[in-house]
């Protein structure tokens, strides 16, 4: 391929891609051709420098000013992740740290997504991402941010604060849990109202449980929402952190054994 059509094909993926993000099957739309010839024409620019491969199908666009030997910028991990593993949001410790209700600083990005994967931990370029897997309710309670010219899909406040409770781990752990569920209370950050419209998301009764423990301890008011996970909770006994083998004070009421220190949280 000459140089003058690297140039026609990169303007044409660079206009096509977003966040200098392209798939596969975007390239073929603009590209014409088969899937075979479109994926050998990419690996020829991939090899001549146009292009880096991020993933398997998945390709960074180079500026056209960037000269082919010169290694640019690494893309965005939450525009990578929104094209690699689409249908998918960023949630967890991530959005946690997004919308300030945590300080605690991630290297890792963590992305909830649709499909079947094979790795929890996975590495894409310099970036690295913790994959989950989560089909139930999934456009309940989505925001949608912008990065650089790129849409990309972020739990709100109150999905991140369910999906905590569904599972404490993707926001590093119980202890956590309390503290980014504080910092939604004490900053205004959601409402009864709009904890509530989010709660049918919850995907076990483990997770309505968790909840109602920290609204009966931390927010009272929201008795709403109380009333709700009091109604849906389900019966059985479940850890307030999975991750913790001991099981501590039993809390009846709501069927949790509190195997960590809520008083350490309440200080």
């Amino acid at each position: 391929m000459s140089i003058e059509s690297s140039r026609t094909a990169i303007a044409k993926l660079a206009g096509a891609a977003s966040g200098g993000i392209i798939t596969l099957e975007a390239a073929i739309a603009v590209l014409g051709g088969s899937r075979l010839s479109v994926s050998r024409r990419l690996s020829s620019l991939v090899g001549a420098g146009w292009l880096s491969r991020v993933r398997r199908g998945v390709y960074s666009v180079r500026p056209l000013d960037a000269p082919p030997d010169v290694r640019t910028a690494e893309e965005d991990p939450w525009i990578v992740a929104s094209r690699v593993f689409d249908p998918c949001y960023v949630g967890g410790w991530t959005a946690a740290g997004h919308w300030h209700l945590t300080e605690q600083l991630f290297r890792t990005t963590l992305v909830v997504t649709e499909r079947h994967v094979r790795r929890a931990a996975v590495t894409i370029g310099s970036g690295a991402f913790r994959v989950v897997r989560e089909s139930r309710n999934r456009e309940m309670g989505l925001a949608t941010v912008w990065r650089s010219n790129s849409r990309v899909r972020i739990s709100n406040v109150d999905r991140t604060i369910i999906d905590a409770c569904a599972h404490p781990d993707w926001v590093g752990g119980g202890g956590q849990l309390i503290s980014i569920f504080k910092a939604g209370v004490q900053d205004s950050l959601m409402t009864a109202e709009s904890l509530l419209a989010v709660a049918p998301a919850a995907p076990t009764g483990a997770a309505l449980g968790r909840l109602a423990l920290l609204l009966d301890r931390y927010w009272p008011a929201a008795t709403t929402v109380i009333e709700y996970a009091a109604a849906h909770r389900g019966t059985g006994y479940v850890r307030f952190d999975p991750a913790v083998a001991r099981r501590g004070a039993l809390n009846t009421r709501w069927g949790v054994w509190q195997n960590i220190s809520f008083e350490n949280a309440d200080s």
